[in-house]
């Protein structure tokens, strides 16, 4: 910028020609357009493949598939998705057999990512706009980035409910005993991850979790689980993130979500390249599609995904990034404990 401001005080004289700096900018500038231009066409001349494996829902993935195929209409994106947990063992047993047989990975939490590290899975890869990320959704090894950023929170049915609750402490309050329903960490990667999460906190820890068992609350396998028994009155509060019921509340399910006073316990969703892929380049187009300021503003706008980037805006009801108290712990620290968590929190509600 400073280059072309000076440039713009003068002229440059060759020969019997002279030109401005204005047009030795502008042609700068048209050079520099085709040229990204012609790497787009190069890029949608690209032919191959990418498999997905993801836990985001099937309507999402649909979605993208539809927008990836008008933009890169030579490369074939297929996908199969599942619970955080069961798409995990997948990939483990596929790597003792035959090789991983995905080329991205898509799921819901950090700690699962750092596992993948740990296990040599992963290719680094260099994002190009890394620098419109929020820091906290990058890592630091270029290893894997997030996509959509969800908090999980309450939801109530707004025909049960007539005061919106504040506090996790209506999951463990005896006048909502056996009104309260939760996604298992046992499947969902968000529960997973609120486990470790809610454990670490010393306001929390395991008491809040032997505090919901004892006051009777429902364990069911993913998020959709929560928002159909709370919207069909089954139960009258739930444990879920905002995406979702935001989602719901939209398609006019009778819920209402809160954040909890305590914080947000917040995924999101990362994204990363499988280290022995046969379609490396096809599979860091992908990426990047995924990561992109127009794919992250169609999410924000149809599916209330908060984008990880610093130029994309929350739609309204959500609160922004910055708004939000988003409980952190460190994700290694999560993925060295997370089997452990699993194993307590199995024996202590399903024995």
């Amino acid at each position: 910028m400073a280059t072309v401001m000076f440039a713009g005080c003068g002229t440059k004289t060759e020969g019997n020609v002279q030109t401005t700096a204005a047009e030795t900018t502008a042609a700068t500038t048209t050079a520099q357009t085709e040229t990204q231009t012609e790497a787009k066409i190069d890029n949608k001349d690209i032919k191959g493949s990418v498999m997905l494996y993801t836990s985001s829902s099937d309507d999402y993935v649909t979605d993208i598939i539809d927008l990836f195929s008008k933009e890169y209409p030579n490369i074939e994106l297929n996908y199969y998705r599942s619970g955080t947990e069961e798409v995990v063992s997948k990939i483990l047993t596929e790597q003792k057999s035959s090789g991983i047989q995905c080329d991205v990975i898509m799921l819901a939490d950090t700690p699962t990512f750092e596992m993948f590290k740990a296990e040599n899975l992963l290719l680094k890869y260099d994002y190009p706009e890394a620098d419109q990320m929020y820091e906290d959704f990058v890592d630091p090894d270029h290893m894997y980035y997030g996509t959509a950023v969800a908090s999980t929170g309450i939801i109530y049915n707004t025909s049960m409910v007539t005061q919106a609750p504040t506090s996790l402490s209506i999951f463990t309050d005896p006048a909502t005993k056996g009104n309260c329903v939760m996604p298992s960490p046992l499947y969902s990667g968000t529960a997973a991850y609120n486990l470790g999460v809610y454990t670490s906190m010393d306001n929390l820890g395991w008491d809040f979790y032997q505090a919901m068992k004892d006051n009777e609350m429902q364990v069911v396998n993913g998020n959709g689980g929560v928002i159909t028994a709370v919207a069909n009155g089954e139960k009258a509060y739930g444990m879920v993130l905002d995406t979702d019921s935001f989602k719901a509340i939209d398609n006019g399910s009778p819920i209402a979500f809160v954040y909890a006073e305590e914080g947000c316990s917040s995924i999101c969703d990362p994204i990363a390249i499988v280290k022995d892929t046969k379609n490396e380049e096809a599979a860091k187009i992908f990426v990047d599609f995924m990561l992109s300021r127009e794919v992250r503003e169609f999410a924000a706008q149809n599916y209330y995904k908060t984008a990880p980037r610093k130029d994309v805006e929350p739609v309204s009801g959500i609160l922004s990034i910055s708004e939000r108290k988003i409980l952190s712990v460190d994700p290694k620290e999560l993925y060295l404990t997370k089997e452990e968590s699993k194993k307590k929190f199995d024996e202590m509600f399903n024995q």
